[in-house]
């Protein structure tokens, strides 16, 4: 039965936070205890660039743009190791869920993570400047261990993109 207080929201932790074993960390802080909110569906995700591209649409053109896509697929983290490219792909779902996973998240940025919100998962992360081919600052890129879903629009197209719904088991 469909409970429209059941909130979904997806939860990607990057290559980043794999490479540097925060892993059980990120779950730790997203448990239930924490959070309020039921873990729903988990896989491992060797990431295309197609589904980059789709996950990351609204970035298109951006001067960081190619870079947030090698990001995500763990080419930066990983360059000669295309075997550990990979994410982690989590549904969690419960009331509030998206509030309530952001809050754990924090900030986009991890600097200003660091600043305000200190405890967060993202203030683990760190910001790396873009450089063009002449070796100008033209943008950044944050490195910030996990995505999270930031509207309920946002979460129904993003868990589309990762997740079958024979992925997701149904409410017991």
């Amino acid at each position: 039965m469909f409970d429209p207080t059941m909130e979904q929201t997806l939860v990607l932790i990057k290559p980043d936070a794999l490479k540097n074993s925060l892993t059980g960390y990120v779950l730790s802080q997203l448990s239930e205890f924490h959070a309020g909110v039921r873990f729903a569906a988990a896989k491992i995700v060797y990431v295309n660039r197609i589904l980059a591209e789709e996950h990351y649409a609204e970035h298109r053109g951006k001067a960081f743009y190619t870079s947030l896509l090698d990001y995500i697929q763990g080419k930066v983290h990983y360059p000669d190791a295309p075997i550990k490219r990979r994410v982690i792909a989590l549904v969690y779902q419960g009331e509030n869920a998206i509030k309530k996973i952001r809050e754990i998240a924090g900030p986009t940025n991890p600097h200003v993570a660091r600043d305000t919100k200190p405890g967060c998962i993202r203030a683990l992360g760190t910001v790396v400047p873009i450089v063009d081919e002449n070796g100008k600052i033209i943008a950044e890129r944050m490195d910030n261990l996990i995505h999270a879903s930031s509207s309920p629009q946002d979460a129904e197209r993003e868990i589309k993109l990762w997740f079958r719904p024979v992925d997701i088991p149904p409410l017991m």
